[in-house]
């Protein structure tokens, strides 16, 4: 089982080394700064099982207390900086004297020591020793022999598996992996080398011990030559077989054991080189500037993106001091901030390069402080915003434009918020409107069946009454008919699924088919509708039924609201390529401010909307329609009395 290493960090290069040589060692570790430590402690770290824990110099006492604490029976590692002033030799003694027991890694140790000191304190810690023992075949023609050889060895608490041939050494190989075999060298029907060959065929890794009374040389040269470990002569004590058997396995496992070291070895290598590739490839590559800086600004290492922005080379760069190549202000800025850095050991700072020619580049710099083989040093990325400082120039030049936008905005859904309650105010208008035109016509009809159901028990039949009830209830029919039609059209228009046939036709026949529809209306009222065109015929592109629909409803509307015995003139003009049609009563006229608010739906003018019945609905279909055909309507008042409806519509589509 691996064991498990929980290296608490400061930003240390030495803390990185230890890492990778535990790696090396076979051991899976954890590599946390101490600020993400301090953050998983409050999500209870202890729940973790660590075999060590490695503490960098640097890291809060506090901290070390509750990991000591958390971690009684676990063994602490230090790793020790270089004594380059009182102030870090005071701060180490103190978490020495915290984990007294502890061993330290300097930073002068090579990679041998550090390695020593690691297994020391893994293998003396380790709960309890895994301890390897072979699996063992005993082979001997001779059963009495066997059973001794056996018997000892099942002693020594080894496992142990006999057989006195070979076919029962093949069969027991291939159920169960053999470590070491221990036969007879000279038997009746074969030898103990025709034994190790038939098992290696089985089991490769297997090891070999032979035991014979008379050694021949050239038997001997054979056994070593196909692998056997050695040969023990006859009478065979039981001390000098277990003292063998011991040389033997230790060999074996020393080998093992290389061959896993050798394997780690080369992964670890392998991984090394392969990430060092990669960072070096970042590192060189990046569009950003890094720079490796001693606390005095003298530069250690710099990028080629970080010479770019410097305008010089990565080899003239280093030696130089950083707080010479930017401004006196940033230099000041950076001093500040790593004076105040505290125990954040990061913080960012903006800055400006100078260059030849006095320009200065702007850039935004991260800043971490780390351990540079024991001493202090920073690295810092560096990244030119210059294009985000345009882009910050750009966004306040157009801020005030975006305030200006808000207000026009605000005060546009300030308008449609008084245009919807207004809208809303003239829906509920409309459907008090409904319902009372619904039930006028309705209670009529009712009222008037009943009377008429009533008269039929007269004898004889009231044949005038009976007239005069069936036609108000035909008239009430029709008017509840007609609020029906206009609450259908409506429906159609505001889903646009309204019949629309339009054809080239004379507007004058449809002007004066209009008339003759509602002709009765107008001479209940002694009100003459008439027609005036000096044109022949006007042709237009329309759908008859709709148009008609149009007007008869204007023509209706302007006898509705005229005096009795009045006149309504309808004229005809060609006005450019478009046909203008005007309908012009002697009425009461519109007020002003609702001129244009009449073609609403379920508006009525203030004038006519007391007395005069309707919905409010014939005017907006009117203007639905109108709109169909890509014309216009509008409506104004006259010089000298009443209104006028003007209807315009494109000859031609």
């Amino acid at each position: 089982m691996l064991k498990r290493i929980l290296i608490v960090d400061n930003s240390s290069v030495l803390a990185m080394r230890v890492k990778v040589l535990l790696e090396l060692v076979g051991c899976e570790t954890l590599l946390s700064h101490f600020l993400e430590i301090e953050d998983e402690f409050k999500n209870d770290l202890t729940k973790n099982h660590f075999d060590m824990i490695v503490v960098v110099h640097g890291i809060p006492l506090t901290l070390v207390q509750e990991l000591k604490t958390s971690f009684k029976n676990t063994p602490f590692l230090l790793v020790a900086p270089h004594y380059q002033d009182a102030k870090i030799s005071s701060t180490f003694a103190e978490l020495y004297q915290l984990l007294p027991s502890s061993q330290r890694i300097y930073p002068f140790f090579d990679n041998k020591e550090i390695i020593g000191i690691l297994e020391k304190e893994l293998r003396i810690n380790s709960a309890e020793a895994e301890i390897s023992l072979p699996k063992i075949m005993l082979v001997d023609d001779d059963i009495q022999r066997l059973e001794i050889l056996d018997t000892s060895l099942k002693g020594a608490h080894l496992d142990v598996t006999t057989a006195s041939d070979i076919e029962s050494v093949v069969a027991l190989a291939k159920s169960k992996k053999i470590d070491l075999l221990i036969s007879d060298f000279n038997m009746a029907k074969f030898t103990g080398i025709d034994v190790f060959r038939q098992l290696k065929v089985i089991n490769p890794d297997c090891r070999c011990l032979l035991v014979t009374s008379k050694p021949h040389q050239s038997a001997l040269i054979e056994a070593i030559r196909i692998g056997v470990e050695d040969v023990l002569e006859k009478p065979l004590n039981e001390s000098v077989l277990l003292q063998a058997l011991h040389k033997v396995w230790q060999t074996e496992l020393l080998k093992r054991n290389n061959f896993e070291l050798v394997e780690r070895l080369q992964d670890t290598v392998d991984a090394l080189i392969e990430k060092d590739s990669l960072l070096r490839v970042i590192y060189k590559n990046t569009p950003d500037g890094i720079v490796l800086f001693e606390q005095s600004g003298n530069i250690l290492e710099a990028n080629d993106s970080c010479a770019y922005l410097f305008s010089a080379s990565s080899k003239d760069l280093v030696g130089n001091s950083i707080y010479s190549l930017i401004d006196a202000e940033s230099a000041e800025e950076v001093k500040s901030a790593i004076f105040q850095a505290g125990s954040n050991k990061q913080f960012s700072c903006e800055l400006q390069v100078l260059l030849k020619d006095g320009l200065k580049i702007p850039l935004a710099g991260s800043f971490s402080e780390i351990d540079f083989h024991g001493e202090i040093a920073f690295a810092a990325i560096l990244k030119n915003v210059t294009h985000l400082k345009h882009k910050e120039e750009l966004l306040k030049e157009t801020k005030d434009m975006l305030e200006q936008k808000v207000k026009d905005r605000t005060s546009q859904l300030e308008l449609a918020k008084d245009q919807a309650e207004q809208a809303n105010h003239s829906k509920s208008q409309f459907l008090a409107n409904m319902s009372h035109e619904l039930r006028t016509p309705m209670h009529s009809i009712l009222s008037f069946s009943r009377f008429g159901l009533e008269k039929l028990d007269f004898q004889p039949i009231p044949i005038d009454k009976m007239t005069k009830y069936l036609s108000r209830i035909e008239s009430s029919g029709h008017r509840l008919l007609t609020l029906l039609n206009n609450l259908l059209d409506l429906s159609k228009l505001d889903v646009g699924k309204f019949p629309f046939y339009p054809e080239d036709r004379d507007i004058l026949p449809i002007i004066k088919t209009s008339i003759d529809d509602i002709s009765g209306f107008s001479l209940e009222r002694n009100i003459k509708v008439e027609l005036e065109s000096s044109l022949p015929q006007v042709k237009v592109n329309c759908d008859r039924d709709q148009i008609s629909q149009v007007l008869k409803n204007i023509i209706s509307n302007a006898i509705k609201f005229s005096p009795d015995n009045s006149e309504i003139q309808i004229s005809v003009l060609d006005n450019k390529g478009d046909v203008e049609i005007k309908v012009k009563d002697r009425g009461i006229g519109i007020p002003e401010s609702e001129l244009e608010l009449i073609f609403s739906k379920f508006t009525q003018s203030s004038k006519t909307n007391k007395g005069a019945g309707g919905t409010g609905l014939g005017l907006a279909i009117c203007r639905e329609l109108i709109d169909y055909h890509q014309g216009s309507i509008r409506a104004q008042n006259n010089i000298t009395q009443g209104a006028s409806v003007i209807i315009v519509l494109p000859k031609f589509r």
